[in-house]
């Protein structure tokens, strides 16, 4: 990938809610008409999809070209493993605009879990069961990872569960006492609602929450309470990509990709249930190095930060893992130092995965989209450079 060579020139999003009269793919059709909007563009001019794969991504380009009108896609690409792999989506956009398989993009996440199923609840029809998802209402099953005959009889039924593990294990590598797990996380949960309740599009705008509310939630799994975890509900996101030349002519504040990178090794799939090691090194460090070096940017020069997180400890350990703390020393750094505004790398502004929306990680790259363009409603002043990126180790970086 050439760095600026292409850029972000659109960004649509629907309402965000825990259920939404409307199906995954009537909010699709919404987001993808708000992102062409915003870029000036007549949707027809649309000639290349990405999107995740299924059981993720229920709605197909074929479902869109059908409703939008749009003649023929020249480029369409999928990505497997959802949102640990936010950045291949974009990855292959970029790809295609570069290559001249397409003029313009479209990369798009519809999810409608009241019309379906919950990706945070264990599947009743026993281990390893992956169901497949069709496009309206659709029961959404995570796939199966290795077999779950091995995992589900000692508890590991949920993500819930097995993030849980995660931080347990970290908690122990680094010799931490519970208390200062939990202020750990409890610090990021917090900050990240005190985002949200300055976004008017986050679903926990109106609901405050202070350290006595989080501490008295109640535990999901051990070390994980309630706002620890994401929420769960429907909406839709998109975004359009094109050339640079295309998007400066569309308008004057385009988003350059500087790179995206995905990742996958031996026993790190996400949400895998076998992590190869102690499971704390989520996916091989070369790969963020890969993510800078192709970018041309250090860490120094990232403004703000947008990390998926399913659960508090994605954060905590993505600012480790992406080398913006040492190793084990993420922890003290949230309770001393934070995540809020004026700390020094602001993370999820928009409120993330906890206090906004789950949309996979690309609510996040809205969000980044908006924090280099001067628009977000918890703006970091002089935004210059954004990261995006998975606890899996796939991410963007993004620049103005």
């Amino acid at each position: 990938m050439t760095p600026r060579a292409v850029a972000i020139a659109g960004i649509g999003q629907t309402a965000y809610a825990r259920a939404l009269p409307r199906t995954a793919w009537e909010l699709a059709i919404e987001a993808v008409l708000s992102a062409c909007a915003d870029a000036g563009l007549d949707v027809a001019e649309v000639d290349g999809m990405c999107r995740f794969t299924e059981p993720f991504e229920t709605v197909s380009e074929a479902m869109l070209v059908r409703a939008l009108g749009i003649g023929e896609l020249s480029f369409f690409a999928q990505a497997p493993h959802g949102g640990e792999a936010l950045g291949a989506v974009l990855a292959q956009a970029a790809a295609a605009i570069e290559a001249g398989l397409a003029r313009i993009v479209v990369v798009y996440r519809a999810l409608s879990q009241s019309q379906g199923g919950r990706f945070g609840r264990a599947d009743g029809r026993g281990p390893g069961v992956a169901t497949r998802a069709s496009g309206g209402a659709a029961d959404i099953i995570v796939p199966e990872t290795g077999n779950l005959s091995f995992a589900w009889p000692y508890g590991l039924m949920s993500p819930g569960q097995l993030f849980a593990l995660w931080a347990t294990r970290y908690e122990a590598a680094h010799g931490l006492t519970r208390d200062q797990l939990t202020t750990a996380l409890g610090s990021i949960a917090i900050a990240q609602r005190a985002y949200a309740n300055r976004n008017p599009n986050a679903m926990m705008r109106d609901r405050p929450m202070d350290w006595e509310a989080y501490q008295n939630a109640r535990m999901i799994s051990e070390p994980l309470r309630l706002f620890d975890l994401c929420l769960e509900n429907d909406g839709a996101c998109a975004y359009v990509v094109t050339s640079a030349e295309t998007a400066r002519a569309l308008r004057d504040d385009p988003v350059y990709v500087l790179s995206a990178t995905q990742t996958l090794s031996p026993y790190r799939e996400p949400m895998g249930i076998y992590v190869q090691g102690d499971l704390l090194e989520l996916f091989p460090p070369a790969a963020a190095e890969r993510l800078f070096s192709g970018a041309g940017v250090t860490r120094k020069d990232v403004d703000v930060a947008e990390f998926y997180d399913a659960t508090s400890y994605m954060p905590l350990r993505s600012l480790e893992s992406y080398g913006f703390v040492p190793d084990g020393k993420a922890w003290r750094y949230v309770a001393e130092q934070g995540t809020g505004p004026g700390s020094p790398l602001p993370v999820n502004t928009h409120g993330g995965h906890l206090s906004e929306a789950y949309l996979h990680g690309m609510n996040g790259v809205l969000e980044a989209v908006r924090q280099l363009r001067g628009t977000s409603f918890n703006q970091v002043p002089g935004a210059e450079v954004a990261l995006v990126g998975a606890p899996a180790g796939s991410a963007t970086i993004l620049a103005r």
